[in-house]
């Protein structure tokens, strides 16, 4: 998912890249309280006929898949946001806030688009300055990297 607030008119603004979310947190929840009361049901079941291991292996299941739960929603809520201002380019990369930050000056920094490594993944769209590279939106599918592209170009001042 891209949000982008881009002024035609100066070239600068802010492209804010998300990964597609097909389950909220609160939609996670509820499939794991259900699979949590009906693996319940049934290892309490088992235990009251005298199958008590399956209470324990039920328990430690349910453990692995909401640890599992959790780690693909942190991935999910990951985020970058682009801000480019009339000398500077910044990139931030975290989950709630910024957990890395490169700053680059305009001037020196180019957005390159790499066509895609194999035809069912996308282009690779980077920021390159002083030899250094950084990939932008790597959680991105093919749509979300075709308007990332488009945004980019809106804040690239046409050449004179």
């Amino acid at each position: 998912m891209i949000d982008a607030q881009i002024d035609d008119s100066s070239h600068t603004g802010q492209i804010i890249l998300q990964p597609n979310a097909s389950f909220s947190w609160r939609a996670n929840l509820f499939l794991l309280y259900t699979l949590t009361a009906v693996s319940l049901v049934i290892g309490v079941g088992f235990a009251i006929m005298g199958a008590w291991m399956i209470l324990p292996y039920s328990i430690l299941e349910l453990s692995v898949l909401a640890v599992c739960i959790y780690l693909c929603v942190q991935k999910c809520n990951r985020q970058e946001v682009i801000t480019v201002k009339e000398h500077e380019v910044r990139v931030e990369k975290g989950i709630r806030q910024p957990s890395e930050t490169w700053n680059y000056h305009r001037l020196w920094a180019k957005f390159v688009v790499k066509p895609a490594r194999h035809p069912w993944d996308a282009q690779v769209v980077s920021i390159v300055s002083h030899g250094k590279e950084l990939e932008l939106g790597s959680f991105l599918n093919r749509e979300d990297k075709v308007q990332l592209i488009a945004d980019l170009k809106r804040v690239v001042p046409p050449a004179r």
